[in-house]
C-alpha cells in the first residue's frame, strides 16, 4: 500500500497560558531593571559620594533672604510608602553645614518640630525653602522676629556662632523643619549649606536591590524563553505529542 501523504507540521500557536507565561516574564524583566538601577546607583553612592567624614553630601547651595529666616518645607520622616527611604533608620546620623555669606554675624541653625517652628514664625517675614535641590524659594510676608532663636527650648539640635557651623543629629520619626536665622534674629541672612547623612544601611540596600534585580531577570528571561520556544514547536506526526 501507498505510504500516505506526510501531514505538514504547524506551529503550536499562542494559547492563554503562554501569553500569561510570556507577559509575567515581561514584568519580572521590568521590574529587574528598577531594581538593579537602584541598586547600582545606590552602590555608586556608597562608593563614591561619600567624604572623609563617611557622610554621603549634597552639594553646595546658595539661599538668602531679607526676612528674619530661612525655612525648610516641612520633613516627614518614616512617612507612608517610599517614606522608608527617609527613616531614622535608614539615614543615620544627619549633618547640616552652613556658612554665612557676606557677614561675619553669628548664624543659627536649628531642627525644630515643624508645629512648633510653626508657631515661632507665624507673622513673621521669612524666605520658605520649597526645593532644595532646584534652589526654590518662597517669600512669607510678616513682621519682625520677637525673639532670638537661641531663647526658644524646642530645637532638638542647633548650633550657633561666628563664621561656619554644623550641626549633627540622630534623627527620629515626625515632622521636622530646618531653620537658619542671624544668631540675634534680625533681618537679612544669606548662607551656603550643604546637607549629608552618613546612610549605613546604603551597601545593604545596593546589594539587595542587585541580588533581587538579578534574581527577577533571570525568571523573566527564563518565562519568556520558555513561551517562546513553546510556541516554535511542531505539532504533528513525528512532533513527540
Amino acid at each position: 500500500m501507498p505510504s500516505p501523504p506526510a501531514t505538514a507540521a504547524r506551529p503550536a500557536g499562542w494559547t492563554a497560558g503562554r501569553v500569561t507565561t510570556l507577559v509575567i516574564g515581561g514584568l519580572l524583566v521590568l521590574v529587574s531593571i528598577g531594581l538593579l538601577g537602584i541598586g547600582g546607583t545606590a552602590l555608586w553612592v556608597d562608593l563614591t559620594q561619600r567624604d572623609p567624614a563617611g557622610y554621603v553630601t549634597t552639594d553646595v547651595h546658595a539661599f538668602s533672604t531679607s526676612g528674619s529666616a530661612l525655612v525648610t518645607d516641612p520633613v516627614e520622616l518614616d512617612s507612608p510608602g517610599v517614606g522608608w527611604l527617609y527613616s531614622s533608620v535608614v539615614l543615620g546620623e544627619v549633618r547640616i553645614r552652613v556658612t554665612p555669606a557676606g557677614s561675619d554675624s553669628p548664624v543659627f541653625v536649628g531642627i525644630g518640630p515643624s508645629n512648633d517652628v510653626d508657631r515661632y514664625l507665624a507673622g513673621v517675614n521669612h524666605t520658605l525653602i520649597s526645593e532644595f535641590w532646584g534652589n526654590q524659594v518662597q517669600t512669607i510676608e510678616g513682621g519682625a522676629t520677637v525673639s532670638a532663636p537661641g531663647t526658644q527650648d524646642f530645637w532638638v539640635a542647633s548650633a550657633s556662632g561666628p563664621e561656619a557651623q554644623t550641626l549633627t543629629w540622630d534623627p527620629a520619626n515626625g515632622w521636622w523643619t530646618v531653620v537658619v536665622m542671624n544668631a540675634d534674629g534680625r533681618r537679612d541672612i544669606g548662607v551656603d549649606t550643604d546637607l549629608g547623612a552618613t546612610y549605613p544601611a546604603l551597601l545593604g540596600i545596593a546589594i539587595g536591590s542587585l541580588v533581587a534585580g538579578g534574581i527577577f531577570l533571570v525568571g523573566g528571561a527564563l518565562l519568556i524563553g520558555g513561551a517562546i520556544r513553546r510556541s516554535r514547536a511542531p505539532n504533528g506526526p513525528g512532533s513527540g505529542r
